[in-house]
């Protein structure tokens, strides 16, 4: 009786980590103390906005309490001046839920994951390789990372059926988009903004990103392929293992059985593939990789000129290459409701999929607004410019090997706390780049080591939107997520360390 006793309180004494909303709000009031400590700061600005080297000053701080902690998160949903606002994310979040809820409805997607599964049965490194290609791809393209959710809820029905964890699930999504990320070969939200705010071409260093993207894409790979290996062999080890039969519930693959697709399932399936395709047209910067390749744009310029069709299309057409998250709200709404005329649902049905599938994961679509929330309050308490300035004093007479090691720690760090490409790199590269410059080391080696800070942090800050919502979607502790990825994230550092000592050697 007394060791049931005993066992009852070191249960209690035992610690749980808090729920990724607690985290993120946590850290919110946290950078707000900071408000009160870190002195206000500001750089001078470019007409674009970027700062300028060696013009900091400090201004008159603007500490944030209680009112602003609260409204953190609300501004980060609606936006405001200096945030653009998460809502378009979220609600593009609840619209891929009835897209999936829609899917599941048919058993079309089940059926083919199952198939899939069954094809791939003796084969899972090639899977997992294939996956993790797939989410570079995207990663390196336009910048693949508030969607990683959604592939994720895509792949974790597989990866289960395979014996393995959601954790392999969100490794795939998590360091395959960040590993494309961390290169970004072509992507112009990273490498393109950085560049142009560096004065230089973003072919400068093309070369260098392929090899990066090559090399990287093979060490994660192998990394996930060892840790599938040893969770096959020993499931009990996946520290998800204690909920292994309510994940196998809630993210079922079809049951064996006739696997045979009829007609509608077939449609509605090559209506979700054709999804993403049109997702993957939209997103890609057609004019930013070719000047000559104008045709979408000169398509919409010819709706707009032509009466009739004008009429019937629209005169707002967004073309593909600008697309974001609006239109992919758009074009998934769309989608749901053509593939429940495909399968002949009635109008009530197919608004009572859409509202079921976006409830399912309203939980997913509020962390977005928390993590911007972060990012609010450190602009309004005007921390950024005077945390930058740290890096500045201290980066400005080092060696060029010291140089790019310590602006790789620097760089990531802050990118641990402002986690957005584009926010990132107007708020940096104008002082990072001319600083490497001091240093002897060419600007596009900055932009590549601003894509590595990046890439590395996106995988594990809890600011990631793509760590905090496949995480929440697993029902995995942020914590956990750590444990996990910590070691993975410290061999891709070292890894990009010896990249970058060799080419300022070169």
């Amino acid at each position: 009786m007394a060791e049931k006793v005993e066992a009852k309180k070191n249960e209690k004494k035992k610690f749980k980590m808090p729920n990724t909303y607690v985290i993120l709000f946590a850290i919110i009031a946290l950078i707000a103390l900071l408000t009160w400590v870190v002195p206000g700061g500001a750089y001078d600005l470019t007409e674009g906005g970027d700062a300028i080297a060696g013009t900091y000053h400090t201004v008159e701080s603007n500490p944030q309490g209680l009112w602003d902690i609260f409204m953190a998160p609300i501004t980060g949903m609606l936006g405001s001046g200096t945030v653009s606002g998460a809502i378009s994310i979220s609600l593009t979040i609840l619209l891929f839920g009835s897209l999936l809820e829609m899917m599941d409805r048919t058993c079309a997607l089940k059926t083919a994951i199952k198939r899939i599964t069954n094809a791939n049965q003796n084969n899972m490194h090639l899977l997992i390789a294939i996956l993790v290609v797939i989410m570079s791809f995207f990663g390196t393209l336009e910048g693949a990372y508030e969607e990683g959710i959604v592939y994720f809820l895509m792949f974790v029905p597989v990866i289960l059926a395979l014996g393995l964890d959601t954790v392999t699930a969100i490794m795939i999504v998590v360091f395959g988009t960040q590993i494309g990320c961390l290169s970004s070969i072509i992507n112009p939200f990273s490498t393109g903004i950085a560049s142009g705010i560096a004065g230089i071409s973003p072919g400068e260093g093309m070369l260098e990103r392929v090899a990066m993207f090559i090399i990287f894409d093979a060490i994660v790979i192998f990394l996930i392929c060892r840790y599938a290996d040893r969770i096959k062999a020993h499931p009990e080890k996946s520290i998800q293992f204690f909920r292994r039969e309510q994940d196998l519930k809630e993210f079922p693959a079809a049951d064996d059985g006739d696997l045979t697709l009829s007609g509608r399932q077939k449609g509605a399936l090559a209506l979700f593939i054709l999804t993403f395709v049109f997702m993957i047209i939209g997103l890609t910067p057609w004019t930013s990789l070719n000047p000559d390749w104008t045709f979408f744009e000169d398509f919409v310029a010819w709706v707009a000129a032509t009466p009739i069709v004008c009429n019937i299309l629209g005169t707002d057409m967004t073309a593909f290459g600008n697309w974001y998250f609006p239109e992919l709200s758009m074009i998934t709404l769309v989608m749901v409701i053509l593939i429940g005329v495909v399968m002949r649902y009635s109008a009530d049905e197919t608004i009572d999929i859409i509202l079921k599938g976006a409830a399912g994961l309203v939980p997913t679509a509020f962390v977005v607004p928390l993590a911007r929330g972060i990012q609010v309050v450190m602009d309004n308490g005007q921390i950024t410019p005077s945390i930058l300035h740290a890096c500045e004093g201290a980066l400005g007479s080092l060696p060029p090997v010291a140089f790019v090691i310590v602006a790789l720690v620097c760089y990531f760090l802050i990118a641990c706390l402002i986690p957005s490409s584009t926010g990132l790199a107007a708020a940096t590269m104008g002082i990072m780049g001319t600083l490497s410059q001091f240093a002897g080391v060419d600007v596009y080696i900055m932009v590549i080591i601003y894509l590595m800070a990046l890439g590395l942090a996106k995988m594990i800050t809890p600011c990631s939107i793509v760590v905090m919502t496949c995480t929440a979607a697993a029902h995995m502790s942020y914590g956990d997520w750590v444990k996990k990825a910590v070691p993975i994230v410290g061999i891709l550092f070292v890894c990009c360390c010896v990249f970058l000592a060799v080419l300022v050697m070169i």
